[in-house]
């Protein structure tokens, strides 16, 4: 029986992100996928944000291989959307909002999530 050590197992499944561009990827398919819902939304906004208050930041690319829901091994690759906030009360004053999260096939098939869990205070 062949084993494979946990070094080869993160090298393959870096190599897989590297090859298919899951980063470069992400922020593509955010871009496509905003300015979509902006345009159903009304007045052009997402739960009261406007496109340009909206920006994505790299979180992890990780490799699923047990699923509650899914049952086939993927690729989970996560972008936190965030809003400027001065409050100083948020990490360098950015506010999550959201998370733009697509899921990929190890074939690099793609399957996107997109989601704002934040409304816009009215107050702002």
């Amino acid at each position: 029986m062949n084993h494979v050590s946990a070094s080869d197992l993160v090298a393959a499944a870096s190599a897989l992100a590297a090859v298919q561009k899951l980063r470069g990827r992400a922020f593509e398919g955010y871009e496509v996928c905003v300015r979509a819902c902006a345009e159903e939304g009304p007045d052009g906004l997402i739960s009261g944000w406007a496109i340009e208050e909206v920006e994505p930041h790299f979180v992890s690319c990780s490799l699923v291989f047990e699923h509650g829901l899914r049952i086939y091994p993927f690729v989970d690759t996560r972008l936190e959307l965030c809003a400027r906030d001065k409050s100083g009360f948020y990490f360098r004053d950015l506010r999550p909002i959201g998370y733009y999260r697509p899921i990929t096939l190890l074939d690099g098939t793609d399957d996107d999530d997109f989601v704002i869990d934040v409304p816009k205070p009215n107050n702002r």
